[in-house]
């Protein structure tokens, strides 16, 4: 029976209200949190999944997070206006009320330690924008904010610009045509220096290489990141204008170069775009072949043979 507060199921509603607690959960902490059993839990998790509530860790492999009420409620809401129970307008507001004062104030006095706390802080901001969200992209990150269609769309439904500038190796045709069809075609240029967000020019998430990030609202370094952007802007090209070159490397021999360069699973994953579970096996390949004791060794052993 659906709820006619949120307009999900009972056991759902208190599924998602667990999941907002904490910034990822695995599934058996939450049937042990919940007292639920397996089939129940994934009864439920299912349900919020179809229902746009809740997608996968983009930390934790088999993992999950609750997509932010304030992004995710409308969306569900505008989705039922073709049939379904309608969420009630007052629960959402007053859940997503309670739910901002419980997660606190957006500034930059917490560090955001990981994607899934940057994915949460950028719905929120996404569910507020009023003028435009500008998204600057130099990596590939499948599990990231820049390739989420829900908060896209979060940002197209409220009638705000979407501009996405990313750097012209990055291939996400399925993303792009996907945007283009919205009208909002991302662009792309050959070098794009810092990985950030900006909402209305009043605040962003800069993010390091780790994917760790922090909450920015000085007027100087949000002015200094617009600039940034209107130049690259200019410069750049829609995505469908990048050429195609051949790939002048295979992964394996990148994966290599970058062990040599000291860089971890996780950052040649994200250079990359695959999973670190294929890094890891590229990287394991390559220590049996070249009879090496180390990652590190493995890559300056490429590098002595002249692989490289």
């Amino acid at each position: 029976m659906k709820s006619h507060r949120l307009g999900v199921g009972g056991q759902a509603e208190i599924g998602y209200r667990a999941l907002l607690t904490r910034s990822r959960w695995q599934p058996e902490r939450l049937e042990h949190a919940l007292a639920w059993s397996p089939q129940q839990c994934a009864t439920v998790l299912a349900e919020l999944r179809t229902e746009g509530l809740v997608t996968n860790s983009a930390v934790e492999a088999g993992s999950v997070r609750a997509i932010q009420p304030c992004l995710a409620l409308p969306a569900l809401a505008a989705r039922r206006l073709s049939g379904g129970p309608m969420p009630s307008a007052a629960a959402v507001e007053t859940f997503v009320s309670l739910h901002e004062q419980t997660t606190g104030r957006l500034d930059d006095a917490a560090p955001l330690s990981d994607m899934d706390e940057v994915l949460a802080v950028v719905e929120r901001l996404a569910a507020r924008v009023r003028n435009e969200v500008v998204v600057l992209t130099p990596v590939y990150d499948p599990r990231s904010y820049e390739f989420a269609e829900h908060i896209a769309e979060g940002v197209l439904r409220r009638g705000a610009g979407l501009r996405m500038l990313w750097r012209t190796d990055i291939a996400a045709v399925d993303y792009a045509v996907w945007l283009g069809k919205r009208g909002y075609t991302p662009r792309a240029t050959a070098n794009v220096p810092v990985r950030a967000v900006v909402v209305d020019g009043l605040v962003g998430v800069v993010l390091s290489e780790s994917g760790a990030g922090r909450v920015i609202r000085a007027e100087s370094e949000l002015r200094s990141l617009v600039a940034l952007a209107d130049g690259l802007w200019a410069q750049s090209v829609e995505v469908s204008q990048v050429p195609k070159g051949k790939p002048t490397r295979s992964r394996h021999e990148l994966v290599l170069r970058m062990l040599a360069q000291g860089l971890t699973d996780d950052a040649i994953a994200r250079r990359l775009g695959v999973s670190v579970r294929t890094v890891r096996g590229d990287v394991a390949s390559a220590m049996v072949e070249l009879d090496a004791r180390s990652r590190f060794q493995a890559g300056v052993r490429a590098m002595q043979m002249g692989l490289l």
